[in-house]
C-alpha cells in the first residue's frame, strides 16, 4: 500500500497573500473558513451574514478581521480580493453576479447555478470583467483525484469504456428541510448528484445522450435519480444519487486493460485501487491482475467528521483554496482543472435531466434571460 502525504500536492511556491471574504455564515462557510486557516497565504479578511450579530460571532470564532451585517457591505470592502459564496445554491447566481459587479474574484460553492442560462450569465460577466470565477468542485483538487486523472492520461488502464459513480445518503425533511424544498432548488440531483456528474465529466467529458429516471418526493423534488450517459466514442457512464439510503458513494473507471476504483466517500476520497493486466497471458477478468492500493490520509486524518467541522472530509477544502490562490496569483481567470466550459456543460446536462424526470422549480416559468450588467437579475422568484 502506497501512502502519500497531503502536503506533497499542495502548491506553496508563491508568496502573494489572498484576502478572502465569505458570504454566509452557515455550516459550509464554517468548514471552508477552518480550512482557509490551514492554507498558506490565505487571509480571513471578512465575513457577512444578513444579521450583524451572527456575522460578528462567526468572525470572532474563526478569526476574521471584519464582520458585516449585509452581503453588499462586504462587497464594498476594498480589502477583499476574493469571495467564497457559501449561500444555498438557489441564490448562487444572484450572489455571484453581485460579487463580480463589485470587482471581486469568486469561488462559488457547488453547484454554482441551477440552470444553463444562469451559468452563461455568470461566465459572461466574469469574462467581461476579467475576473476569476470557479465552481467549487473541491473534489477535483484532492491528491487522490489528481493522481487518478494522471493515471488515466498516461494510459494506465487503456481507453476508458465506462464510468459509474454514486453519492447518496438517508435523509428526511425533519433532518434537513432545505433538501426537500423546491423553492430552494432542493432535490438529490443538485445537492449530491453534482458530485458523480462532475466526476464522470472529468473522465469522459460531455455525453451525446442522457437517459434519466427518478423517484420524486411529495414536495416535487427528486429523492433518487439514476442517469445513463452515452458518448460519441462508444463509452458509457452511469450516475446514481439520492436521499433514500446510503449508496456505495464511490466511482469505478473501466478501461480496456484495467480499472480504477476510487474509495468512498466520492466527494472527498483518500484512497484508490488500480488493477491492470500483467504479462501477455489472457486474463479477461483481470483475476491475476496487478493490484495497487494508494492512500492519501486526510490531514488531520479522521474517519467521519473531523473536530470543528460539519461535513466529512472538509479539512480537504485547503486543496481547492490553495489551487484557486495559485491560479489568481498566476493571472488566470479560470482554473485549468475546473474550467467554466465544464460548469456550463454540466448545467445544460442537468437541464435535460430535469426535463426528463419532471423536476420543476418555481422560477422555471420566468424568462430565462438574465441581464449581466447588474446584480439581482437571475431567473429566480
Amino acid at each position: 500500500v502506497a501512502r502519500l502525504h497531503w502536503a506533497e500536492a499542495t502548491p506553496s511556491t508563491w508568496t502573494i497573500q489572498m484576502r478572502w471574504g465569505i458570504l454566509s455564515t452557515g455550516a459550509i462557510a464554517n468548514d471552508f473558513a477552518l480550512a482557509l486557516k490551514r492554507t498558506p497565504n490565505a487571509v480571513l479578511q471578512a465575513c457577512a451574514s444578513r444579521n450583524l450579530e451572527t456575522a460578528e460571532s462567526f468572525a470572532s470564532q474563526l478569526g476574521f478581521a471584519r464582520a458585516y451585517g449585509s452581503y453588499d457591505a462586504l462587497l464594498e470592502d476594498i480589502d477583499v480580493d476574493i469571495v467564497y459564496v457559501a449561500t444555498p445554491h438557489a441564490f448562487h447566481c444572484d450572489n455571484v453576479l453581485a460579487c463580480l459587479n463589485a470587482g471581486k474574484h469568486v469561488l462559488c460553492e457547488k453547484p454554482m447555478v441551477v440552470n444553463g442560462s444562469q451559468a452563461e450569465a455568470c461566465i459572461n460577466l466574469a469574462k467581461t470583467k476579467g475576473l476569476f470565477l470557479m465552481e467549487g468542485m473541491w473534489t477535483r483538487f484532492f491528491p487522490v483525484v489528481r493522481a487518478v486523472r494522471k493515471a488515466i492520461k498516461e494510459g494506465a488502464i487503456g481507453k476508458v469504456v465506462s464510468v459509474s459513480a454514486s453519492l447518496g445518503f438517508k435523509s428526511e425533511p425533519s433532518f434537513n428541510p432545505r433538501l426537500f424544498q423546491p423553492e430552494l432548488a432542493g432535490g438529490a440531483l443538485f445537492d449530491v448528484g453534482i458530485y458523480p456528474a462532475m466526476f464522470i465529466s472529468m473522465v469522459l467529458g460531455t455525453p451525446t445522450k442522457v437517459t434519466a429516471h427518478a423517484r420524486m418526493y411529495e414536495t416535487g423534488v427528486d429523492c433518487q435519480t439514476f442517469a445513463t450517459f452515452e458518448y460519441e466514442d462508444g463509452a458509457m457512464a452511469h450516475l446514481e444519487c439520492g436521499f433514500t439510503g446510503s449508496m456505495a458513494n464511490e466511482a469505478t473507471i473501466v478501461g480496456e486493460i484495467g480499472y480504477i476504483k476510487v474509495g468512498r466517500p466520492l466527494q472527498c476520497p483518500d484512497s484508490y485501487t488500480i488493477v491492470t493486466r500483467q504479462g501477455d497471458t489472457p486474463d479477461p477478468m483481470l483475476i491475476r491482475g496487478k493490484v495497487e492500493n494508494v492512500t492519501v490520509p486526510h490531514d488531520p486524518p479522521h474517519i467521519g467528521i473531523a473536530p470543528g467541522y460539519n461535513y466529512v472530509g472538509s479539512q480537504g477544502f485547503c486543496f481547492q483554496a490553495a489551487a484557486v490562490q495559485e491560479a489568481i496569483a498566476s493571472g488566470l481567470t479560470e482554473h485549468p482543472e475546473m474550467q467554466l466550459s465544464e460548469t456550463l456543460a454540466v448545467a445544460r446536462l442537468f437541464d435535460e435531466i430535469r426535463t426528463q424526470i419532471g423536476l420543476h422549480y418555481p422560477w422555471d416559468e420566468v424568462n430565462a434571460s438574465v441581464e449581466s450588467d447588474r446584480p439581482g437579475k437571475c431567473a429566480r422568484k
